[in-house]
């Protein structure tokens, strides 16, 4: 039996199901990375709680540059087999550059504002994680439904 989703279903004022499920990784290699309706719900908070406050804080597009993840494309990526991503809890968030503050210079300067920001105003996530792989930077965020379940760990990964 198939699923059926309204990838154009709007999960807040400013965030849509699809751009939880785009995927360059499952484009190439054809996967299929379609939640099932437990999975859009969760993502549905994740975006209330986390994503849509910090919208509205900062009047900026927030990019969600990885969001749910089927296993397969979750392995294919390198993600950690018990990822938030796969459970549809979790989004990798960025501003994109051309909507920077005049004073912002560095992505890092950008995705440091954003992590900082989250962490002290946010009431609501499990893990706030400020990652980078190069000289790219984002902020990974996630949220449990059950509100007693959120652990508030905030953390910024560094360079290897």
């Amino acid at each position: 039996m198939k699923t059926i989703i309204n990838l154009n279903e709007r999960l807040t004022e400013h965030f849509v199901l699809s751009e939880f499920l785009a995927s360059r990784k499952a484009e190439e290699h054809k996967i299929p990375n379609i939640p099932l309706e437990r999975h859009i719900i969760r993502l549905r908070n994740l975006a209330v709680r986390c994503l849509e406050p910090t919208r509205q804080r900062f009047k900026l597009p927030i990019i969600v540059t990885s969001g749910y993840r089927c296993e397969r494309l979750n392995q294919l990526v390198g993600g950690v087999p018990d990822s938030q991503h796969v459970e549809g809890m979790a989004a990798d968030i960025q501003i994109p550059h051309s909507h920077w503050p005049f004073s912002v210079t560095t992505e890092e300067q950008m995705a440091r504002i954003l992590w900082f920001w989250m962490k002290d105003n946010l009431p609501d996530f499990d893990q706030l994680i400020l990652e980078h792989r190069g000289a790219s930077y984002w902020v990974h965020v996630s949220c449990h439904i059950d509100l007693r379940k959120n652990r508030r760990q905030a953390f910024i990964l560094k360079a290897k």
